[in-house]
């Protein structure tokens, strides 16, 4: 039987604005509450995967991706529930705004931390660890550039705050066996986005986390409190695939129907009215209606 994983908790954006990428503060410190008033324990993800990921009863770790300022805002809930926290920087970012190349424009542009605010937070319990140099999407980087981005993006963090910076997270949770083995010779440890606990059984170069948008409610945070969350999160990624595949079916057949209009075509065939042929062709189901279909 697999073993009881550890659920690695992965912000972003703290802010109320109700975005995707974004948790109400109000209500991340609700969950740190619930969490330590049930006996649950701040795990460091380092020390956790030196000692060789082993199971912890009723543990839990907080990430936050990108770096963003708004961060400032929660540092006195991690202190007052004696917490510790993983930040993935975007060296060649920091100080600047998550407007990157790529950057979905459904999430709302928002400040990072600069280096001093960095400095500032590593004593409230915060350790630092790298998101590559640009936030670009690496399996799409040639080899020069991959390792620009992941070997680049450690060096400059160890060098402007001076201590070990042994972790790394794919941006936008991407990766691939290429990007994987360039991870490897340089960090101890690379998360992804997969949905699920993360445990010794997974490669520690692909571990999995829990991103906050899945415990935004009670009931969600109920289910992690009371252990019942990884059968939960199984059901949520069978939907993934679901949606995942559903996509890739209508890109199908949005091709396949664009190759077939460039065909040349008759106004109707032997033996065909064109009213017959027109009427025909209403049967024909659009791409978007039939991707809401398969949404349902």
């Amino acid at each position: 039987m697999r073993p009881h994983g550890l659920p690695i908790l992965t912000y972003h954006d703290i802010d109320a604005n109700g975005a995707v990428t974004s948790t109400d503060p109000a209500w991340f410190a609700e969950t740190l509450h619930a969490l330590h008033e049930s006996g649950y324990r701040c795990v460091d993800l380092q020390e956790w995967i030196l000692a060789g990921r082993p199971p912890v009863d009723r543990g839990y770790a907080l990430t936050f991706d990108d770096g963003y300022r708004s961060i400032l805002e929660i540092a006195d809930v991690l202190v007052r529930y004696q917490a510790t926290a993983t930040v993935f920087l975007v060296s060649d970012r920091v100080g600047q705004d998550n407007d990157w190349p790529g950057q979905p424009a459904w999430v709302p542009r928002a400040a990072l931390l600069d280096w001093s605010e960095i400095e500032g937070l590593h004593p409230l319990g915060f350790g630092f660890a790298a998101h590559g140099r640009t936030h670009c999407r690496l399996d799409r980087c040639d080899d020069v550039t991959l390792i620009e981005e992941i070997q680049g993006s450690r060096l400059a963090l160890e060098d402007r705050l001076g201590r070990a910076c042994p972790l790394f997270a794919y941006p936008y949770g991407i990766s691939t066996p290429r990007v994987r083995d360039a991870v490897v010779p340089h960090f101890d440890g690379a998360f992804g986005t997969r949905l699920d606990l993360a445990d010794a059984q997974q490669c520690v170069h692909e571990l999995s986390r829990v991103d906050a948008y899945y415990l935004r409610s009670e009931r969600a945070l109920s289910r992690l409190i009371h252990g019942r969350l990884q059968a939960w999160l199984s059901m949520r990624r069978a939907l993934r695939e679901i949606r995942r595949l559903s996509s890739d079916a209508i890109a199908c057949f949005s091709r396949d129907r664009s190759s077939f209009r460039s065909e040349p075509t008759f106004t109707s065939a032997p033996g065909e009215s064109p009213q017959q042929n027109s009427e025909a062709g209403q049967h024909h189901v659009r791409p978007r209606q039939a991707s809401a279909a398969l949404h349902l």
